[in-house]
């Protein structure tokens, strides 16, 4: 740029120096510039990165309610369960999901999975029961001492209390202590009872008929404890015994279940020359 305080500088060079100061011609109009603006203004904002972040939140949350479904059903068929209760004086007969048959004496329970049949085939037993199991896959019947394993067969299970007998009518029956894990294979008229070591020990020569006779309504006993007996007695006929406890000896009988609870009565007691009384409350007392 020339010295403007130069005397000698003539009219042209002044002119030339003004026209550096002049602002720069712009590139665009104003119009145009406007127009973009408009455009700039009306074109949307990306949500690319919103939408996708939303939609994943959603999948995740439809994943987590289908997941919470299935466990919920999944649960519903594992646990959902049936139960099959005989009251005292009474007997019933019930079936399960495969067409298998139980009867259940007095005073006794059975519970199953019935929507988990397909996958595994058990029951629990609390009392008398006889099954006729239609052949299948492994069958269990499970007791608080024992466990009673089968594929397809006919047994009877008495698990009360200490006491808890199987015998086998047909096919082949596995039996299990839950107490010492011993385990005992019957057949046909053999029989397995488990003694106060937690073993099991097997009559292998029984008439196996004997022991369902309470399904035709019948009384059957061998060397059983007449405490036991009369125990047997009070959950026929759904009433109270009272003190048995000390009444130790050995009955073997058999008869039809009377009329009246004080007829069988007094067919035991006649034995042991032993009398009884019944009490205003209606419960009978031996003495």
């Amino acid at each position: 740029m020339k010295n403007i305080n130069n005397k000698n500088m003539d009219f042209d060079d002044l002119l030339a120096i003004t026209d550096q100061f002049k602002p720069a011609k712009a590139k665009k109009s104003k119009e145009q510039v406007w127009a973009e603006l408009e455009l700039m203004m009306e074109k949307p904002i990306k949500k690319e990165a919103v939408v996708r972040n939303i939609q994943f939140r959603h999948w995740q949350v439809a994943a987590s309610i289908a997941l919470l479904i299935s466990f919920g059903t999944l649960a519903v068929f594992r646990f959902y369960t049936k139960n099959v209760v005989c009251l005292a004086g009474d007997q019933t007969t019930t079936y399960l999901p495969d067409g298998s048959l139980v009867q259940l004496n007095a005073k006794s329970s059975l519970s199953f999975h019935p929507l988990w049949w397909k996958i595994k085939r058990e029951v629990n037993l609390e009392g008398e029961g006889f099954f006729k199991v239609k052949h299948g896959e492994k069958f269990t019947v499970i007791s608080t001492l024992g466990t009673t394993s089968v594929m397809g067969t006919s047994f009877n299970i008495f698990a009360r209390d200490k006491d808890y007998e199987v015998t086998c009518l047909t096919g082949k029956v596995r039996v299990l202590s839950l107490i010492n894990k011993d385990e005992v294979i019957i057949t046909p008229n053999q029989m397995v009872a488990l003694n106060n070591t937690g073993n099991l020990d097997a009559n292998l020569n029984v008439n196996a008929k004997l022991a369902v006779k309470w399904t035709d309504g019948k009384f059957v006993f061998t060397q059983k404890p007449l405490n036991k007996v009369l125990a047997e007695i009070a959950r026929r006929y759904g009433v109270e015994i009272q003190n048995t406890e000390n009444l130790n000896q050995l009955y073997t009988g058999n008869f039809i279940k009377q009329k009246d609870v004080e007829t069988t009565l007094a067919i035991v007691c006649k034995t042991f020359n032993l009398e009884y009384k019944k009490l205003p409350s209606g419960a009978f007392i031996m003495q």
